[in-house]
């Protein structure tokens, strides 16, 4: 069955009209007609995109008493919010569809949390991954763990940086297992899921981590195996260091 998807020509086209309208202080533009991929079962997508929206910007007026935009607490809540709501599907893997989602329907929460005008990147206009939603969800997916206590806990941890410098824009990063085993290290039980290396560690740690990926299939590991893998790398890192 169809899902809906809006490019991201149209969508630049569409955002950089409403910018224009909000400095000229005039009517902003209709937003662009949605396609439609056909694959993946059933859903109501746009009841999706109205729940979705809504639950975020509850948490919006929750953080938003002093005016200030609290983008790390943001992000931390908003994560496993999109996660539970939106069903496996094909969609979710096709970047033309998280477009939709945040023109259709979060259009506020992406201006909200980024309030500069020119921001096109958050909608996902360039590289996908740089879509907040898709960054939101894609945080909880990867810290998911079916079963636990707290199925979230891990896309709970760590700041902005370390997701966005080490998770999602390393190439190992698209491998699940691996990227929750680095997450594991970094924020062990153990610590209170406090961070294990600093940050000047963890950065030469993920460093070497992309250079391995390249010569070693990160799939075949288990979580087990890349734990062992990563405490080896950076025991071998700091000896080095030392």
């Amino acid at each position: 069955m169809p899902y809906p998807i809006l490019t991201k020509a149209e969508a630049r086209t569409y955002l950089l009209a409403v910018d224009a309208a909000i400095e000229k202080q005039a009517d902003a533009p209709e937003i662009p007609a949605t396609h439609y991929k056909p694959d993946g079962p059933d859903e109501d997508w746009d009841d999706l995109g109205k729940d979705v929206a809504a639950k975020l910007e509850g948490i919006i007026v929750k953080l938003d008493g002093t005016g200030d935009v609290k983008g790390s607490e943001f992000e931390v809540l908003a994560g496993p919010v999109i996660h539970a709501l939106l069903p496996e599907h094909p969609a979710l893997a096709d970047p033309e569809f998280w477009v939709w989602v945040v023109v259709a329907h979060c259009e506020g929460v992406v201006r909200w949390r980024y309030p500069k005008k020119g921001n096109l990147r958050n909608f996902g206009i360039g590289g996908g991954g740089e879509n907040l939603l898709y960054r939101l969800w894609l945080r909880a997916e990867i810290g998911y763990a079916p079963g636990a206590h707290d199925p979230y806990e891990l896309a709970l941890v760590g700041d902005i940086d370390f997701w966005r410098s080490h998770i999602f824009r390393q190439s190992y990063g698209e491998v699940r297992h691996f990227a929750r085993a680095l997450i594991e290290f970094q924020f062990p039980a153990k610590m209170a899921r406090k961070s294990h290396l600093k940050i000047n560690q963890i950065r030469l740690l993920a460093k070497q981590l992309k250079r391995a990926r390249s010569n070693l299939l990160f799939e075949l590991m288990s979580q087990s195996r890349a734990t062992q893998f990563i405490e080896s790398e950076w025991e071998r890192l700091a000896s080095e260091t030392a």
